[in-house]
């Protein structure tokens, strides 16, 4: 954990309305952030993967593996509903998400003769091997997904429980500005981030059991993808 908080300290430094929902403001409004460890590690690995991407920092990438190795998720199995129009992109939308797997692949390359990093990458890889052997035990539920430039949205529809705090987070893959609503099954406006920050984050307690519209609008110029987590 040494290792990782050094790489975070070094990362810091160096760095209308559609589906018939009822129509929302448009400002942006600050959003008081308080997610749950397991999100808050996610957010972390993240932001990693992408500082590593960016400044082609292998101890980066291995350190967001390491991460996403020691957190359990599970798959987030629901349909995700697409609504606009395909962009002339700027530039394509990733293909897939942060994998500990593909992280330490894309940090093998960057490693060179570094004999401390490839130990490293050795241990992490054996943490991953030895967490792809635990099967579902639970964690953020997560799905990979994408939207359409332009104002275009995605819509997901997810159960939260009565009297719990319900999670969701919204990782822009593509360096996209993404919003986030959430509305009840009545379109009522329950949650919203629609900050400048690239992904999203709310935390909300529902009055009671029920399905939940969650809607990512990519208010950027181009087709882009993007991770939702839920609790």
């Amino acid at each position: 954990m040494k290792r990782l908080a050094t790489i975070l300290a070094l990362c810091v430094m160096s760095a209308t309305s559609v589906f018939a929902q009822k129509e929302v403001e448009e400002e942006k409004p600050s959003i008081e952030r308080e997610a749950s460890d397991e999100i808050t590690s996610l957010q972390t690995a993240y932001a990693l993967a992408k500082y590593g991407y960016a400044n082609n920092s292998a101890s980066a990438l291995i350190g967001a593996a390491e991460i996403l190795a020691q957190v359990p998720t599970q798959k987030l199995d629901v349909s995700a509903e697409q609504q606009g129009t395909k962009a002339d992109n700027e530039k394509t939308a990733s293909e897939s998400g942060y994998t500990a797997e593909k992280l330490l692949e894309d940090g093998k390359k960057l490693v060179g003769k570094n004999k401390t990093l490839a130990k490293w990458i050795s241990e992490v890889e054996r943490l991953v091997k030895k967490s792809g052997t635990r099967g579902a035990v639970g964690g953020p539920k997560y799905q990979y997904s994408w939207a359409y430039g332009y104002n275009g949205t995605t819509r997901f529809i997810v159960p939260f429980y009565a009297n719990r705090p319900a999670e969701i987070y919204i990782d822009s893959v593509d360096w996209a500005d993404l919003d986030l609503y959430v509305y009840d099954s009545n379109w009522n406006l329950v949650a919203r981030d629609t900050s400048y920050d690239l992904d999203c984050y709310v935390c909300f307690y529902p009055r009671r059991t029920e399905r939940f519209y969650v809607i990512i609008k990519n208010t950027s110029r181009w087709d882009s993808c993007f991770q939702i987590l839920t609790n």
